[in-house]
């Protein structure tokens, strides 16, 4: 199967971003980048996958080759990079697979003004696409010593932080950090420790783990972790920290889409951009004067981000996955805070803990300044991308049918059907269900929104294996 762009980055097999792939969507991106007048050094990083050192070397060498200074900052969260370029006005590539399993990898590219879209994409594909029909194979391999910008990087993001949120806001929290194999798992707690919380360290892993915010597996584990070191909140993140996991004191995962909200609300934006896979409740918030939906993926939420700093002074966006994209500066008490339109894992939950404490509120009790609507989303991994394509073509072609043979025991009634992305139904009795096909691996999503967690948590079971038993 040929490498593409996913929701965001190229994504594929790790037997697919062979030395020379990685050379040549490398090469593609500089020369795309060149198009725009953006000629500077190109910083890079990586998450902790095995296969990822070996995919970056790939890359160092087409920045060389190019006549480019490659910049390495080392094993540090995609966001932490994105503020790094920002920074220093540069160019960017992180080799990630995010959330996706470990037998798969990624680039993802930044240009100086950001990370691409889906135009700069589609660009860069073309020119890939032109240089593999003429490319006579790897050049000789030139020893190249790049320049280690790494403790720098990784100052910058935690600086970010610490400049901006009240010392000692987190006094008094005690914190449970679940190290797994994310790239921030040394980072994230010393920020958490700097504002002031006990950090307790758990479940560190030497083998990679995808762990995916929109799909947590391992809920049960969590709480019993929480109950026993008498914790406030479990925090994580994927594993490149773009996307934060949060389970509160209760031992519930609190959904992206909330976190989300509720950091947009201690930020004090006065509009937000988020994708319409999100709980539908935010749109009716009054909290906010604008709420623009999308389709599902970073460069489509920037994009409507961007749209949206044209009217209002004081704009973020978020995604299901709880990646927080901050479009403006904000400032907060005289503190302040540099935007980062990219996702973001950090920002998002010390937000979430910082907005608990004005409203005097336990973490399990936070969600109570959201509208009663209440989500479960379920993963079916290992799902060709063909059959998702084929349930959601003949789910269009009759949705009422659909559904009722899906479904048979639920007695659902459609009342309409969404297709910006995916296919989302709107049901009587406040049911929502929602089916996409991931961009990034083969496996197929279903959202699901209800008036009660039981029933959503019911739907999303009933769905899900419906799903598996039709393409058996």
């Amino acid at each position: 199967m040929a490498l593409k762009f996913g929701t965001s980055g190229v994504r594929g097999l790790v037997t697919e971003l062979t030395d020379s792939e990685v050379y040549l969507f490398t090469l593609s991106f500089l020369k795309h980048a060149e198009s725009l007048g953006q000629t500077s050094a190109v910083a890079l990083a990586h998450d902790l996958r095995e296969s990822s050192p070996q995919i970056q070397k790939a890359a160092i060498r087409a920045i060389h080759d190019f006549g480019r200074k490659a910049i390495l900052c080392g094993k540090i969260p995609t966001p932490a990079l994105a503020y790094y370029t920002k920074k220093k006005s540069c160019l960017a590539v992180m080799i990630t697979g995010s959330h996706i399993p470990a037998d798969r990898n990624g680039i993802k590219f930044y240009l100086e003004t950001g990370e691409t879209l889906k135009a700069d994409d589609q660009a860069i594909y073309e020119i890939y696409e032109s240089l593999k029909k003429a490319f006579p194979g790897l050049p000789p391999i030139k020893n190249v010593t790049p320049e280690n910008a790494e403790k720098e990087a990784r100052g910058l993001y935690i600086q970010r932080y610490l400049d901006f949120f009240p010392p000692n806001i987190l006094s008094g929290k005690r914190l449970l950090f679940y190290q797994h194999s994310s790239v921030a798992r040394d980072l994230y707690p010393e920020i958490l420790e700097q504002l002031g919380a006990e950090v307790i360290r758990v479940g560190f892993s030497e083998t990679f783990i995808p762990v995916d915010t929109e799909a947590v597996d391992a809920v049960d584990k969590f709480g019993g972790w929480i109950k026993e070191h008498k914790a406030d909140a479990l925090i994580s993140t994927d594993g490149d920290a773009d996307r934060p996991l949060f389970v509160d004191a209760g031992g519930s995962v609190i959904p992206g889409d909330k976190i989300g909200t509720l950091a947009s609300m201690y930020l004090g934006c006065e509009a937000i951009a988020l994708p319409i896979s999100c709980n539908s409740g935010i749109a009716e918030m009054k909290n906010f004067k604008k709420v623009s939906l999308t389709k599902i993926g970073s460069p489509f939420v920037v994009q409507a981000l961007n749209e949206l700093e044209k009217e209002f002074d004081s704009v973020g966006g978020f995604e299901a996955n709880g990646g927080y994209l901050l479009q403006s500066d904000v400032t907060l008490e005289g503190r302040k805070l540099e935007s980062l339109p990219t996702r973001d894992a950090v920002l998002p939950v010390i937000s979430l803990l910082a907005l608990a404490k004005k409203h005097s509120l336990k973490t399990n009790e936070i969600t109570s300044l959201l509208p009663k609507i209440y989500t479960s989303s379920g993963l079916i991994k290992n799902f060709p991308t063909e059959k998702s394509l084929g349930i959601l073509e003949t789910a269009k072609m009759d949705t009422v049918k659909f559904f009722s043979n899906l479904l048979k025991d639920q007695n659902l009634t459609l009342l309409d059907v969404n297709t910006l992305d995916g296919l989302r139904c709107r049901f009587k009795g406040d049911v929502v269900i929602h089916l996409r096909p991931s961009g990034n691996a083969p496996e197929f999503r279903c959202y699901i929104e209800a008036p009660t967690q039981a029933r959503a948590d019911e739907l999303c079971a009933k769905t899900t294996e419906a799903l598996k038993e039709t393409s058996a």
